[in-house]
């Protein structure tokens, strides 16, 4: 009997009689012409020739196949045979596309050839001089899998135990049941620092302070790290200055500045994205509302205004007091900033204002370009499980991480489409199991993390901050046939993350007892309580960009934005995508064609195409067929259960109000929301979320290029881009 195969690339493994049987069962099932049992019968006669002719040497894969073909004509499946023969064809000329994108590498792991593109392009190890690509995606998931079960030897477990911690990182990841964050993959096991994307930084409000600061934030972009910064701890313009007996330029003028360093700083040729937060009690939040006006401008960041409570009170009451600023303790009124074309302060007007016309400024700026957002400061302080460190003031570019001054959150993320059963329902055991392994292997991140920058070095360690979050959510709810925006939608969504933020915390827990408790324990919440905790906090939603890419599914909590589409991403490559559930329904239900999958890449959606039933327009919705309500919901079930806070867009069409904007707004702090970002489709000359553009009748595909830093959509406009979603910036010009 045979026992071992000879690989393609000479190396010997273990025969096994489950592929053969999978393979011939593949071609029976496309033709119809039978179905397992058939196959077992045929792998059965493939066997029995196989002991026959290789008594004495080991056959190659190839052999195999052939035997196989040979079986299905011996037992009259002659359609199957052709099949299967075209099968090996395909699969023949699929490897060696992969030898293309990989530089002579394949993989026997299940991915898109998409999906190599993203990985080949930013997570494969190469060589530093030659820059050829040196590992297989196997390589990669066994890579970073040894660094971080190699952190358990500094807890004196044995070489077993490592080893067994090793095979579960490994097989999590390259089961695609989750991933760490893409600076992780890149940099476990390299010579590179490893870092994490999500790091907050306060600028005191001192000369000194301020370029100290930018000096950080400098070697933190360097190494690929996404900064948060609260503007509004800087004193506002026209205020005197004591060394120098002059007059404050405001913090608007200092954010210019950083934009400006942080435009020349390249991370992997690339500008890094950063989010600048200003109180709505700062005397300069007009400045800091309009400050991105035009388009363009401040490129290297998104902006968000620090919403308090008994602002947001004022605003829904309608209250007629004027809305009273605050610095340093001294009260006084919204401050105008008129500046020339070289932003130099010339005049500083005090307005009087309400919150609620306040507000309608906010409201006017994000209708007119999706900035700035807002965060709900109060809310987040009201959950903040180390209050005794400080009120936490900023959070990262995309809105998910809120943060301490230096401190710090590696992320990772569950991929939800892995845990749907055959009849539709959720996986709990498993995604139980996932949960615990991510959280370890999350906090092993943390032992071999270095920012070199001491702020940061000593804040993170003592909070063990992990960001635990999830993708692929859309998905999951194709594959278990739910609407996105209904009560089945938000009830899954509270489900499933209340699943893994109780996993999380246990394993935490457990963790505590096994190596420890964070140092700042005493500082947090749990203190008083007696439960041992080995991390501050345990989840968060972040936006998973690239990573949902070599996963191939949806991002973060998001819905599709569209169902066919195409992407240019770094390079000038094009990815075709259609959305594979949807093509497998068609398929399924007789309705597929070429002529259908372009027509629905018009629009991205089905839900205005006669030959598409009801029930199907019912389950695969994307972005733009949800309403901003529905959406805002969906980010709150999401939060119910989550430690820290959600990435997500609330999306609005072209003929959205601005009154639209300010129920939004509302709905989402009702709803104990931490944050909120709208986008009004096409308020943008360069914006996301976009497929055709017709012109004089004339239909002309976009291009696009994917956000490294949230995977959304950008337009390129004479060689540049800006995302309207995280701020970033590019331009191949």
């Amino acid at each position: 009997m045979v026992t071992k195969i000879k690989k393609r690339n000479g190396s010997i493994v273990d025969f096994d009689e489950k592929k053969i049987v999978n393979a011939v069962f593949k071609a029976g099932e496309a033709t119809g012409d039978f179905g397992r049992e058939e196959a077992r019968e045929v792998s059965s006669i493939v066997i029995q020739i196989l002991g026959e002719k290789y008594k004495s040497k080991t056959p190659s894969v190839e052999d195999i196949q052939d035997i196989v073909e040979i079986a299905l004509i011996a037992k009259n499946h002659a359609k199957a045979a052709k099949a299967y023969i075209l099968y090996r064809e395909e699969h023949n000329k699929a490897r060696e596309r992969q030898k293309e994108i990989m530089e002579g590498f394949t993989t026997n792991l299940p991915l898109s050839e998409n999906s190599l593109r993203v990985i080949a392009g930013r997570y494969l190890k190469r060589d530093a001089k030659t820059g050829k690509i040196t590992e297989t995606p196997e390589d990669m998931f066994l890579r970073v899998a040894d660094a971080l079960a190699n952190v358990e030897k500094k807890y004196k477990k044995s070489k077993k135990e490592i080893e067994a911690i090793k095979q579960d990182f490994y097989s999590i990841m390259s089961n695609f049941e989750f991933t760490p964050a893409g600076r992780t993959v890149t940099n476990a096991g390299s010579d590179t620092a490893l870092v994490a994307n999500c790091i907050v930084l306060h600028p005191q409000d001192s000369m000194e302070g301020i370029f100290q600061t930018l000096k950080d934030a400098a070697l933190l972009q360097q190494l690929g790290s996404g900064l948060g910064f609260p503007f509004h701890l800087l004193r506002p313009a026209g205020s005197r200055t004591i060394r120098t007996k002059g007059v404050s330029s405001g913090p608007v003028s200092f954010l210019r500045v950083y934009n400006e360093a942080f435009g020349i700083i390249k991370q992997q040729g690339r500008h890094g994205a950063n989010m600048a937060v200003m109180s709505v009690d700062h005397p300069d939040i007009l400045d800091f509302i309009h400050c991105k006006a035009i388009e363009g401008e401040i490129r290297n960041f998104n902006i968000s205004v620090g919403i308090t409570d008994e602002f947001m009170k004022e605003v829904k009451s309608n209250s007629k007091k004027p809305w009273m600023c605050q610095f340093a303790g001294v009260k006084m009124k919204p401050r105008t900033i008129t500046r020339d074309n070289s932003h130099i302060i010339t005049d500083v007007k005090e307005t009087t204002m309400t919150a609620r016309e306040l507000f309608q400024e906010i409201v006017s700026a994000a209708w007119n370009n999706g900035e700035p957002g807002v965060v709900f400061l109060d809310e987040v302080n009201k959950t903040n499980p180390v209050p005794k460190l400080g009120r936490i003031e900023a959070c990262n570019p995309c809105g998910e991480q809120f943060l301490h001054d230096g401190d710090v959150c590696n992320l990772g993320s569950i991929n939800l489409e892995k845990f749907v059963t055959k009849d539709r329902t959720i996986d709990v055991k498993k995604l139980k199991a996932v949960t615990r392994s991510a959280v370890r292997l999350l906090d092993n991140v943390i032992d071999i993390s270095d920012f070199h920058v001491d702020r940061v070095n000593n804040v993170f360690r003592k909070n063990r901050r992990l960001g635990l979050g999830i993708m692929g959510f859309a998905d999951m709810l194709y594959l278990m046939g739910v609407r996105y925006n209904s009560k089945k939608g938000i009830d899954t969504a509270e489900e499933v993350m209340k699943i893994i933020n109780t996993e999380a915390h246990k394993m935490s827990q457990e963790l505590a007892k096994e190596k420890g408790i964070f140092e700042n324990y005493d500082l947090s919440i749990y203190k008083g309580s007696g439960v041992k905790m080995r991390n501050a906090a345990l989840t968060t939603v972040a936006p998973t960009g690239s990573i949902s890419m070599m996963f191939d599914v949806s991002s973060g909590v998001e819905p599709y934005f569209a169902l066919s589409y195409y992407k240019q991403v770094m390079g000038g490559q094009n990815l075709y995508y259609t959305n594979k559930h949807l093509e497998n329904v068609l398929k399924e239900r007789g309705l597929y064609s070429e002529e259908l999958i372009e027509k629905i890449s018009e629009t991205g959606s089905i839900q205005n195409i006669k030959e598409i039933p009801q029930d199907i327009k019912d389950v695969f919705v994307v972005a733009m067929d949800i309403s901003a309500e529905d959406h805002i919901r969906m980010q709150a079930a999401f939060q119910k259960h989550t430690d820290n806070a959600i990435s997500k867009t609330i999306n609005f069409p072209n003929h959205a109000t601005q009154q639209d904007v300010i129920d939004g707004y509302l709905l989402a702090w009702e709803l104990k929301c931490k944050g909120c970002t709208v986008y009004r489709d096409g308020s943008r000359e360069v914006q996301v979320l976009n497929l055709i553009e017709k012109k004089q009748e004339t239909k002309k595909k976009i291009t696009k290029i994917d956000c490294p830093e949230c995977g959304a959509q950008m337009e390129m406009k004479e060689g540049c881009a800006t995302c309207a979603y995280c701020g970033y910036s590019y331009c191949s010009v």
